[in-house]
């Protein structure tokens, strides 16, 4: 039986390099952050199309504005594998939560709920504690933010986004009273884990919805979809945090205005 070959053995000798990287390790390498990439580009939550309340939580207008005039995203570049574990621990938190309750009696958690804050937004709230009437959100953090939070430092847009999901609970009939943030050490150990609370306030959720509006009527003042030029009357803010923008574009110089083909970051 004849066997299908590849290109695989010219790209180890093409490659081969005693003193050097091992090829065959290189070709591994290659192939694995291939499938991925792949696996990550091709998920539900990559090619959602609505706005959810992660994004509204961003400081920088013209990043929710992409988002809401439905840009392709052009930072194909950043490193998805931080988001790629977070995803990963919050599946297995879910499957714990529930095996959890199956074995020893329901505690009141529920998981992985639909929350519908606006009908422009739509997410997926991680946990809900009906005894406690709390909602809890998972955060797999580096250790940058775990330093930040173990200070009680919160990011402000991680605080929007748990209160928005209190508001979408509230709206499907589930009281609310406190919020809560789980933040998981991505190195460390689990005890090394920081839950912060605050009691649940409507006025953070309803201002970060009405600030999405003000956006997307700057937008069709703007006529952006005629004029995509015109993203840079929106107003951005400076931080580390463009780099991680889904519509950063390390191609484009700093005197070059934001459109369709990206922005270049403050």
């Amino acid at each position: 039986m004849e066997v299908a070959t590849t290109d695989d053995s010219d790209f180890l000798t093409e490659f081969s390099d005693p003193a050097g990287p091992d090829p065959a390790a290189q070709l591994l390498k290659r192939e694995l952050m291939d499938m991925i990439l792949w696996n990550e580009r091709e998920s539900p939550r990559s090619k959602q199309v609505s706005i959810g309340p992660s994004e509204l939580g961003a400081e920088c207008d013209r990043r929710i504005a992409y988002k809401l005039a439905n840009v392709p995203e052009v930072n194909t570049l950043a490193d998805p594998w931080p988001a790629i574990v977070g995803t990963s621990i919050h599946d297995w938190l879910e499957k714990a939560i529930n095996r959890y309750q199956a074995h020893h009696g329901d505690r009141g958690w529920l998981t992985e709920l639909g929350v519908y804050p606006d009908p422009l937004v739509k997410g997926r709230s991680d946990v809900y504690n009906q005894r406690l009437r709390t909602v809890v959100d998972h955060k797999s953090a580096g250790a940058d933010v775990m330093r930040k939070v173990n200070k009680g430092k919160i990011p402000q847009g991680y605080i929007v986004q748990i209160q928005i999901y209190g508001l979408g609970h509230i709206l499907a009939g589930r009281p609310v009273e406190h919020v809560a943030l789980a933040f998981y050490p991505r190195s460390g150990w689990l005890d090394d884990m920081v839950v912060w609370r605050t009691p649940y306030d409507e006025s953070v959720a309803r201002g970060a919805i009405k600030r999405m509006y003000e956006i997307g009527y700057k937008l069709l003042d703007l006529e952006i979809e005629q004029n995509p030029h015109r993203f840079g009357l929106i107003e951005s803010t400076p931080g580390d945090g463009c780099a991680f923008c889904p519509w950063f574009s390390r191609e484009l110089h700093q005197d070059v205005a934001p459109s369709e083909k990206g922005c270049p970051g403050t």
